[in-house]
């Protein structure tokens, strides 16, 4: 109960980017994170095909945004119910220049629950591909150029009410606001697929099939998941500006 009520006090200090049926879409702080964390946790759990078919548990999960969502304040939209202020989504996002938290992430592996190789390693292959086509330099990437789309969560009992795909548009827009050249998103279900494609004008620049991938020793985990409705990972990109607008934005005096 208290950290609804401190999420409550806090509210009237966000700037609300759009409001409809019930929901508030507001752009993350860095206060938010606490409230973030197991929110989002629970949508990522029940959402995640890849890392669920490997025996992840809620705990993984927990663990897992606990090492990342701090470092996305500024960057992630969020999904509020307007009556209270909770969180009921999110669409988790940085600049892609963020170094991982590699000290975090050596005791993250070291205590899964689950299995989360064949996740993690088809996500590699999807990173590898972007890094080829984009010509993104292995260390001391540039900031300002490539903005991940990193994860999108809603909570279970806020499904089939469009709040995925607004806030897919939201944070696209918070990308092109912000300057940034191309956004990116490694999906690896197939609803998220859908709304980055068919709504926002991504291509599937890169695909891994879960029915025949092996690029793990226990990829076999994944052959399950066609047969759920999720073919395969998919990195998906849009590409923001054009080369002309790239040019005027960057030439002395434009904007």
């Amino acid at each position: 109960a208290e950290p609804k009520k401190i999420q409550l006090l806090s509210m009237s200090g966000f700037t609300v980017l759009e409001e409809s049926d019930g929901v508030s879409y507001r752009m993350m702080a860095e206060t938010d994170a606490p409230y973030v964390i197991p929110a989002v946790s629970k949508a990522f759990d029940e959402g995640e095909p890849t890392t669920k078919t490997g025996g992840s548990t809620s705990a993984d999960m927990t663990a897992f945004c606990t090492m990342f969502i701090p470092r996305m304040h500024e960057m992630s939209v969020l999904a509020t119910d307007s009556r209270d202020g909770s969180i009921v989504g999110a669409f988790l996002c940085q600049d892609y220049s963020n170094p991982d938290p590699e000290e975090e992430y050596a005791g993250f592996m070291a205590g899964l629950e689950g299995d989360w190789m064949p996740c993690l390693t088809a996500i590699s292959e999807c990173e590898e591909a972007f890094n080829t086509s984009f010509g993104v330099p292995p260390e001391s990437k540039p900031a300002g150029k490539w903005f991940q789309l990193w994860n999108v969560g809603v909570d279970p009992a806020w499904r089939g009410r469009g709040i995925g795909k607004k806030l897919t548009e939201l944070a696209v827009k918070v990308a092109k606001d912000k300057g940034y050249e191309v956004a990116f998103g490694i999906c690896s279900d197939a609803i998220s697929t859908k709304i980055m494609t068919a709504h926002n004008g991504a291509t599937a620049d890169h695909f891994v099939p879960y029915e025949s991938w092996e690029g793990c020793e226990t990829a076999e985990c994944l052959r399950s998941l066609p047969a759920q409705g999720h073919a395969g990972m998919s990195l998906c990109v849009i590409r923001l500006w054009g080369e002309s607008k790239r040019s005027a934005r960057s030439s002395p005096g434009g904007d």
